[in-house]
């Protein structure tokens, strides 16, 4: 029979901040992940678009880059919003597991939180807006 540890609180403390630092830290690499390879489909459709492309390769490319965009900022929104969650859980044991007294809030107050969500939210769902509006764009182009 396995016996359980029982954590002190300042171990529990311990854990907890370092699990909300490292979402923290996976939410900003998939943001700053998912931005430079934006700005690289953003570049290669300005190059596909230049004049002395072929035809045939400029209407191909001006499907599949805004696709390959939209795509990659919905799986970085995922992953946001999968280490939100994760958040959430690491919240919720915190502030059934430890006396407040004894150690300063590893977190914000909700309403800091919830505003601290905005832009880790905010950024992949303004990049799908551009794609399908630089899509919708191209198709009404002709």
């Amino acid at each position: 029979m396995q016996q359980e540890k029982i954590l002190s609180a300042k171990e529990f403390y311990e854990i907890a901040v370092r699990q909300l630092e490292r979402e923290l830290s996976l939410i900003n690499n998939r943001i700053s992940w998912m931005l430079t390879f934006q700005g690289f489909l953003f570049a290669t459709n300005a190059l596909v678009a230049n004049k002395n492309t072929e035809q045939a390769i400029r209407i191909v490319f001006r499907n599949v880059i805004p696709t390959i965009g939209i795509v990659v900022a919905f799986l970085a929104l995922i992953g946001v919003h999968a280490a939100h969650l994760s958040i959430k859980s690491i919240k919720t044991r915190c502030k059934q597991n430890w006396d407040y007294l004894d150690y300063s809030q590893a977190f914000g107050t909700s309403t800091s939180s919830i505003l601290g969500r905005i832009p880790s939210y905010g950024i992949p769902i303004s990049i799908i807006i551009a794609w399908f509006i630089f899509l919708i764009g191209l198709i009404n182009a002709g």
